[in-house]
């Protein structure tokens, strides 16, 4: 029911990054080939500048947008994990997970 469980924690905007890795799902330094990198700053929307927000919104609406509401985006197919209430092909390694 939900995500993958491999947030250990949340990090301070100056250390924002720190590695899972993939077997032990223990945390590790980040950037390694054996590691999942999770970025979890615990203060995040303080964080960000308004302008900074306004722009990731305004670069969505033009660079996204249309893909969202339009048919047939080989970039939100790529992306569309679940459709329909399967898992689709990129993300099939999911499945077993996802039964328990």
């Amino acid at each position: 029911n939900g995500s993958i469980p491999c947030n250990l924690g949340d990090t301070p905007i100056e250390d924002p990054v720190y590695g899972v890795d993939k077997n032990t799902l223990h945390k590790t330094v980040p950037y390694l080939d054996s590691s999942i990198d999770i970025m979890a700053v615990g203060n995040l929307p303080n964080e960000l500048p308004r302008d900074a927000s306004r722009y990731f919104g305004e670069q969505l609406l033009k660079h996204i947008f249309e893909d969202l509401v339009g048919a047939g985006s080989p970039v939100i197919d790529r992306a569309t994990m679940v459709r329909n209430g399967i898992i689709t092909g990129p993300f099939k390694y999911l499945e077993e997970y996802g039964r328990g």
